[in-house]
């Protein structure tokens, strides 16, 4: 992949992501100001900081690109590809004992919720794909 395309991507996901992080805070700030009860309007302001932070990530990324361009595309190297796969699995072992936590946290601290509340069923939901997915696509990836 060229130079040129890694930063031309990265400059429309920091654009694309700011755009959406503004449409998010100014939706929170006009609710706030005109009383307008949808949602907790709290929602909006921490929702519109995952957009911010994908902008921020994608920032670094673009300053090292062209800070050292050579460096950052050589991904094609076997042993950067295997210690990016061996960080990908440790932190994808991380989220899942922090999704059985939260499971177990939810439904011992708030019981009678167990069944009945939709974030129990969520939790219970992302926590039971972050265990499925990997093989799932392992399988998939071999037959195709």
């Amino acid at each position: 992949m060229s130079a040129e395309k890694v930063v031309k991507e990265t400059k429309w996901t920091i654009g694309l992501s700011l755009v959406v992080s503004l449409a998010l805070l100014v939706t929170w700030f006009v609710m706030e100001t005109m009383g307008v009860a949808f949602t907790e309007n709290k929602a909006f302001l921490a929702l519109s900081l995952i957009p911010l932070s994908a902008a921020l990530a994608s920032f670094v990324k673009l300053t090292k690109i062209q800070k050292n361009p050579k460096r950052m595309l050589s991904e094609t190297d076997e042993r950067l590809v295997a210690e990016k796969n061996e960080a990908d699995a440790k932190t994808l072992k991380a989220l899942q004992g922090i999704l059985f936590l939260s499971y177990l946290g939810y439904t011992f601290i708030i019981p009678e919720d167990a069944f009945k509340a939709f974030g129990w069923w969520i939790i219970l939901s992302a926590f039971l794909f972050s265990l499925l997915a990997p093989p799932l696509l392992r399988r998939i990836l071999k037959e195709a």
